[in-house]
């Protein structure tokens, strides 16, 4: 009677063999039946009537002189189906009183027929309750089934009362009487066929007698449904079964778990070893596992659609939107729909439909620049889902064995053409690929606010030249922009190199000098050659004024609704590095005093990851090397070498994952661009002249 809380699924094929689970209770609820029957009001009044109307013939003909009995035998074998003798019709014409006594007759037979009387007892035998439906107002009423009497124990309660009442009367005329209007008494009680037929089927389908097949994965009780006893009974069924199926699932349940722990420790700290490791975030991974497992689990306990319906593939595609390598991802998924086999169902068909569709939407996911992008790998796992449902549910013994070759439309109208599996569930399984995307894109904040990321799509979009803050950067302080494209392309080269996230660090590299662009004419490199405003400032003005670009950078960036994780490369690119030239300065123009170092380092924080630890690498290498008076790979090297050492010493990358090892991958990585950047070029005749009369002019 009360609700099922949880949608119940079958955990492995089993055959649920109704009739040793209902054979007992059915036949109990048979023998508990409670048969109806129909009232017939007419039946009182029709005994009434015939026995008023004997008595009006009687009189008519006791009044005849001489008395004719004949016409009173005919009378009474038409109306009541009794044979009469004349001698016996005229011996009743000679009882004066005879009227009276039918009339107490009548009175005996009515009250008999006031009672239950049925005419089959067969219905009632063995029953201790039966139904009467009487016309309306009255309705249904429930007695005593040993109320109940057949037609003959109504007779014989008639002749025992009237034997009792009309003692006085000849017993000869008595037993004539009673054979007459023993004719009046006939069942009240009509059988109801129909109903009571319907009752009994509603039974036997309560408790039907067949072997159903479930397979894994089947709904046996859905979420919500009101339980009946054929449900608890189904539900006690499998559950035996898994009971008794344990001892020999249990083993290969925790050898699975042990193997996916090891293919976890083999996939994080030996497959993605460096440079993917760097970008696998193992917490984040690990929450984006559950999240899809929680999202399945959910759907297979609260709803009944069928298992092929999970979406299983928002695990790659949620991986892949957070940026994460492909090849990391397919481990990913590989034990996130082993995991969701054990749940679901544990059969191969199940694991093979699974890792089928996680591997095409891997397989097939493109760049995802926009979020719509998102449906071209969901379409083609709904594709194969579909295409792998139906080879796995075709029974191809019934294409075997049927003669010639099946044209294409009876394999699809044949009943059994997809074996255990029904046709219908085609469409669910294509609709569980289709809707992964959309729902990767709903679950994807969850992931992105906690560590601080943003999805590739959104990346993307901050990594085309044409956004508004890059060309009002442009458009105010060119130097800064060319500046910012040239630490851009370092910087990835960079990344790539060591396996950082390339596209945030690009989108990083475009947007941290994006402050610059409020107070272009203080920083050096959009001065072209006219005047130094900060010749004139006070050091620790200058300082403030460089500081102020980070602070103005961020609040720029937030109303322009740039995501957090590249508006923290503003002020990460710096992080609390010493403004050395203003810092210098001040001691050298402080006169008592001497300024305080902590006044001359930017606000922070430090790198917090090593796309931030790059780019502060790249920002200072790539200003440097305008510099360079003479660009040889020595020279390149040692300054790499000085700006990197120097970061070191002062504890810059001590709060992000930058090893060593990193370190000399991108000091060789960014000689070489540098070399190709500031390669020497051969010198043209005509420079060679303009050198000259430069010369000349200078001498002169």
């Amino acid at each position: 009677g009360s609700m099922a809380p949880l949608t119940f699924r079958a955990q492995r094929p089993f055959n649920f063999d109704q009739e040793k689970a209902f054979g007992s209770k059915r036949n109990v609820a048979l023998a508990q039946y409670i048969p109806i029957y129909s009232y017939v009001p007419e039946r009182p009044e029709n005994a009434r009537r015939r026995i008023e109307e004997l008595s009006k013939r009687f009189s008519s003909v006791y009044s005849q002189q001489p008395k004719d009995g004949s016409e009173t035998v005919r009378m009474i074998k038409k109306d009541f189906g009794v044979e009469l003798t004349a001698e016996e019709a005229a011996r009743l014409l000679q009882v004066s009183s005879l009227d009276r006594i039918l009339d107490a007759m009548l009175t005996i037979v009515e009250s008999i027929l006031q009672g239950r009387i049925v005419e089959d007892p067969q219905p009632i035998k063995g029953k201790t309750t039966a139904e009467v439906l009487y016309p309306p107002p009255i309705g249904t009423i429930a007695y005593p089934a040993n109320e109940l009497i057949t037609v003959d124990e109504a007779k014989q309660n008639l002749q025992r009362n009237a034997r009792q009442i009309l003692w006085q009367v000849d017993e000869e005329v008595l037993d004539l009487l009673l054979r007459i209007t023993s004719a009046t008494v006939l069942p009240n009680l009509k059988y109801d066929r129909k109903e009571n037929d319907r009752r009994i089927e509603a039974i036997v389908r309560r408790y039907p007698t067949v072997i159903v097949p479930y397979n894994a994965g089947d709904v046996l009780v859905s979420f919500r449904k009101t339980l009946k006893e054929e449900d608890i009974l189904l539900l006690t069924e499998h559950e035996e079964l898994s009971q008794r199926e344990a001892l020999k699932t249990a083993p290969w349940i925790l050898f699975a778990i042990i193997l996916m722990v090891f293919f976890h420790d083999l996939l994080q700290f030996r497959i993605a070893s460096p440079p993917y490791l760097k970008r696998t975030r193992p917490s984040q991974v690990l929450a984006t596992l559950m999240l899809a497992l929680i999202i399945m689990r959910a759907c297979l306990l609260f709803t009944s659609i069928p298992i092929y319906t999970l979406p299983i593939c928002i695990l790659p595609v949620l991986l892949l939107l957070l940026g994460f390598d492909r090849c990391y991802a397919a481990g990913t998924a590989v034990l996130g729909v082993t995991l969701a086999s054990l749940f679901s169902g544990r059969t191969f068909e199940i694991l093979l439909f699974y890792t089928f569709g996680s591997m095409a939407a891997l397989i097939s996911c493109p760049q995802l620049k926009k979020p719509y992008h998102v449906m071209i790998p969901s379409a083609v796992a709904g594709t194969i889902n579909l295409v792998v449902l139906f080879f796995i549910g075709m029974d191809w013994g019934f294409l075997g064995n049927s003669s010639g070759s099946p044209q294409i439309a009876q394999i699809i109208s044949a009943g059994n053409s997809m074996g255990d599996r029904p046709l219908h569930e085609l469409p669910w399984a294509f609709t569980g690929g289709l809707v992964a995307g959309p729902l990767s894109l709903l679950l994807l904040p969850a992931l992105e606010w906690p560590w601080n990321t943003a999805a590739s799509f959104r990346l993307h979009q901050y990594t085309d030249l044409q956004h508004p803050i890059l060309r009002d950067l442009l458009a105010k302080a060119p130097g800064t922009y060319q500046h910012t494209m040239a630490v851009a392309h370092l910087a990835q080269a960079a990344g790539e190199a060591i396996g950082a996230n390339v596209l945030l660090l690009r989108a990083g590299a475009y947007f941290h000098d994006i402050g610059k662009a409020l107070e272009p004419r203080f920083f050096i490199e959009n001065q072209m050659g006219n005047k130094n405003p900060h010749d004139e400032l006070k050091p620790a003005q200058s300082a403030r004024i460089l500081f102020d670009h980070v602070r103005k950078g961020r609040m720029l960036g937030r109303e322009a609704g740039v995501p957090e994780v590249i508006l923290d490369f503003i002020p990460q690119h710096h992080g609390t590095l010493l403004a050395e030239f203003f810092y210098h300065k001040a001691l050298e123009n402080h006169s008592e005093t001497p300024p305080r170092e902590e006044e001359y380092r930017y606000p922070g924080p430090k790198p917090q990851r090593i796309e931030t630890a790059v780019l502060m690498i790249c920002d200072a290498v790539e200003a440097t090397s305008r510099t360079l008076q003479e660009p040889t790979h020595e020279n390149i090297r040692k300054m790499v070498w000085r700006i990197i050492e120097k970061r070191l010493a002062d504890g810059q990358f001590s709060e992000c994952d930058l090893s060593t090892r990193d370190l000399a991958t991108i000091i060789n990585v960014l000689c070489k661009s540098l070399e190709a950047f500031l390669h020497a070029r051969l010198e043209y005749p005509w420079q060679k002249e303009e050198q000259g009369e430069e010369v000349s002019r200078n001498n002169d």
